[in-house]
């Protein structure tokens, strides 16, 4: 979808203190062999500050950042992928209690990794009914602490890594403007993240961590050609960069930054990137993101902040925030920059 007038007015990132995965590697909680070909130098880890307190210390940041008065805020929205703090309550409303504070509406998204994208549409969606200076708060944050999920053994190419980020998204005007959004679903392979297990009745039920290898392992037990899944998912993923390039009225050698999801080398097809849009490694942010790990629904958020907090992204050049969600789900979002702040770094 093309947006007109929907802008960024500021960016923010809280992330965990880093930890070597060579530390987690020589206690035996990451495979040596799966280290080595993910990459990673290391990942964040939060400590016992909750997911939502991740996310108002984030939020905070870019409202201070943004100068966008309480008052203005007609919606909070926050995306996550897991556990939040406490089950059966809205972490939406407590972000919204700390930080805008009002009666504008607060909702929750859970589409898994592509949460943050999934977001960011309807945000522009609420806000281009609106006059400026309307304005919205767009929050995401995880964390991936044991017993429930094993940042380094639950899922095979995605190590874990605990972040959160904010987004103030406005009418009025701000650093960067929201040129285009592309949401696209493909559920023929929705079981691969679900598996063959009956459903629980309780949260953790089974008393294991979350298992996506073996989720994965017992679909494709079924007879599904992984090849053709893998070539289904590249598609789809293709459709929605392409999608979002359109309507921005741009195409990929116009693009300055790619910032896909924080993924091991070993499950990232750089040729394909390469041969499909000319992305070079050099113009996306792996080199910073093998530092931080999958943060959930925050990637393309914190990468963003990445690029504006360092002073990578220029007046002028054009970012393409590309992800992919459980499910499956497929994004892309397109903003130009029209300011080069001068911001303190959050995202280290």
């Amino acid at each position: 979808m093309q947006w007109d007038e929907v802008y960024v007015s500021s960016a923010a990132v809280w992330l965990g203190e880093k930890e070597d995965v060579r530390d987690a590697v020589a206690a035996g909680r990451y495979d040596a062999e799966e280290a080595a070909e993910d990459d990673f130098a290391s990942v964040r880890v939060a400590g016992d500050i909750s997911a939502a307190d991740m996310a108002v210390t984030a939020a905070e940041r870019a409202l201070a950042r943004s100068g966008v008065d309480p008052v203005h805020f007609d919606l909070i929205v926050h995306a996550s992928v897991g556990f939040q703090g406490l089950d059966h309550w809205s972490p939406a409303q407590y972000i919204q209690a700390r930080t805008v504070g009002g009666s504008a509406s607060a909702v929750e998204v859970k589409q898994a990794s592509n949460g943050g994208l999934a977001a960011l549409e309807l945000t522009a969606a609420f806000l281009s009914a609106r006059k400026a200076p309307s304005a919205a708060l767009l929050t995401t944050a995880d964390k991936y602490d044991l017993p429930a999920f094993d940042r380094y053994r639950s899922d095979k190419g995605l190590t874990r890594g605990d972040g959160a980020t904010a987004l103030v998204l406005s009418r009025a005007g701000g650093t960067a403007r929201l040129l285009s959004t592309a949401v696209l679903s493909d559920t023929t392979h929705e079981a691969l993240y679900r598996g063959d297990r009956p459903w629980g009745d309780a949260y953790g039920h089974d008393g294991h961590p979350v298992d996506m290898r073996r989720r994965r392992a017992e679909y494709l037990a079924n007879g599904v050609d992984i090849w053709k899944l893998i070539e289904s998912a590249n598609l789809k993923q293709q459709e929605a960069i392409q999608t979002a390039l359109k309507d921005a009225r741009i195409d990929s050698g116009d693009v300055a930054w790619w910032v896909f999801p924080n993924a091991g080398r070993g499950v990232v097809d750089w040729d394909l990137r390469r041969r499909d849009f000319g992305v070079e490694e050099s113009r996306s942010l792996w080199s910073w993101g093998r530092t931080v790990g999958h943060i959930g629904a925050g990637d393309q958020a914190a990468g963003l902040t990445r690029l504006l907090e360092t002073g990578a992204a220029r007046k002028g050049d054009h970012v393409v925030l590309a992800g992919i969600g459980a499910g499956f789900t497929f994004g892309c979002a397109v903003v130009r920059v029209l300011d080069e702040p001068t911001w303190s770094t959050t995202a280290d």
